[in-house]
């Protein structure tokens, strides 16, 4: 399924805003990376499982539907789903696991059936450990990060690797050259993504940057050295999440930047969560870790008591789909949360807008990752 017109998807974004539901809901799967826990650590088997969408919302009481399955033989440490804007062009469904990553033919999936993985000409095995890895999506590029693993002091920027890949390669290109003397510099920990043309983006303590590989990066001072970037997006300005490292305490700092090379930074927290990623998908944007808010300006909390969202529930990942949901993988446990879109989070929101839906009766499993593929 191709993207709608533009004037066709505002028309249908306005209905569902009007109603709270649509007529004809998008044809969609929800997309959940599921591991089995042993000694507490992702072993095999693995599965992509694919579940129907609308067997998730709220407001729809049919019983939950599995489509089908995927078996991986490695842990999964993430998804990432890529509607193709060209026709002809097959839509993708990338996997990463600890030692390699594979791209995936997803025009074929649909509502009745997912058949079996078809690879689509990237299958390739990384050189170092990869299980703490993210992927970033750009305009012609996929961005792979592999930090290394936690220390204290926090390992060298040379010990990180990454990779921009085009989404049309059959092989893994070099990787980005953290001795260029424009990124040798940087202080750690780090946090990548891509931003306009490509360009990458960096976030740490002390630096918020933007660097297009030729020239000099253009880059803002931060003053957040007792803090660790955990997350970084691009969604038509730069925005970025710290964790201030205290275990003892709640508090989220979200700090944004226009790209602007003389534009100040901004700095918003709050004491009431500890986000420490972003849902992916269209905006609005959320923010989750420990808690759950939608950020405009500041942080929109949902109501405790209208929708039984407390601030200890704690997601391990989320996407915003084009059916006005928010789909929300807990940390402790294989169950998916969904959220009405329609309505403010902070004030209108209540339990008849979430869903909850315990996906497996394995409590070992987990849910890594999550995407949000329409399909026809």
């Amino acid at each position: 399924m191709k993207p709608l017109a533009p004037t066709l998807f505002l028309g249908v974004a306005l209905l569902a805003a009007c109603t709270g539901s649509s007529e004809q809901p998008t044809p969609a799967l929800l997309a959940a990376g599921v591991v089995t826990l042993s000694n507490n650590q992702p072993s095999t088997p693995a599965q992509v499982r694919f579940y129907q969408t609308s067997t998730l919302q709220p407001g729809n009481f049919d019983a939950l539907r599995l489509v089908g399955s995927w078996n991986l033989d490695e842990p999964i440490v993430t998804l990432l789903y890529r509607r193709s804007l060209e026709q002809g062009v097959a839509d993708q469904l990338w996997v990463l696991t600890p030692s390699r990553l594979r791209r995936y033919n997803a025009s074929n999936l649909g509502v009745d059936d997912v058949g079996t993985p078809a690879l689509d000409g990237f299958d390739q095995a990384l050189p170092v450990d990869c299980s703490r890895g993210y992927l970033r999506q750009g305009q012609s590029n996929l961005l792979l990060v592999c930090p290394p693993a936690p220390a204290t002091p926090p390992r060298p920027i040379e010990e990180y690797r990454a990779w921009r890949i085009p989404f049309t390669a059959t092989v893994l290109p070099d990787p980005l050259d953290f001795l260029d003397a424009n990124l040798v510099r940087l202080s750690v920990p780090v946090r990548l993504t891509l931003g306009p043309s490509d360009q990458l983006l960096y976030l740490t303590p002390s630096q918020f940057g933007q660097y297009d590989f030729i020239t000099p990066p253009i880059e803002r001072p931060l003053n957040l050295s007792a803090s660790s970037p955990t997350d970084l997006i691009f969604a038509g300005q730069a925005l970025g999440l710290f964790d201030d490292n205290d275990p003892t305490t709640t508090d989220t700092t979200l700090v944004t930047w226009n790209l602007g090379a003389t534009s100040e930074v901004g700095l918003v927290r709050d004491t009431n969560i500890a986000a420490r990623q972003f849902a992916r998908g269209a905006p609005p944007v959320f923010v989750l870790g420990t808690g759950l808010a939608r950020f405009e300006g500041g942080f929109l909390l949902p109501r405790e008591t209208e929708t039984g969202l407390t601030r200890t529930l704690r997601y391990a990942d989320a996407v915003a789909g084009l059916d006005q949901f928010l789909y929300l993988a807990d940390a402790s446990s294989p169950t998916v949360r969904v959220l009405d879109l329609t309505v403010n989070i902070a004030s209108v929101l209540t339990s008849a807008g979430v869903r909850t839906t315990l996906l497996s009766s394995n409590f070992q499993e987990r849910i890594t990752g999550l995407a949000f593929i329409p399909v026809e």
